[in-house]
């Protein structure tokens, strides 16, 4: 199930004071009204998974997300 969700406000006000942390990807993957899209997992929105092995996995994206904008889009796509 995919979901979306708005970010949650602290990484946002993150971003606007220094641009190129963590959080400085975001910006692309939102969406016209200000929504990311992806997997929910224990408050963030997560993007598709670009490698694991034995010791970690890279994310595309993650997103700490407001919970009260999060909403189901439907299912996955296999991507």
């Amino acid at each position: 199930m995919k979901f979306k969700a708005k970010p949650k406000l602290s990484a946002m006000q993150q971003l606007e004071e220094e641009p190129f942390n963590e959080f400085g990807l975001i910006k692309d993957y939102l969406d016209e009204e200000g929504y990311v899209h992806g997997w929910y997992v224990d408050g963030y929105i997560v993007g598709k998974m670009l490698e694991a092995n034995e010791e970690y996995c890279d994310l595309e994206f993650w997103c700490p997300i407001d919970k009260s904008t999060l909403a189901a889009i439907g299912v996955d796509d296999g991507q």
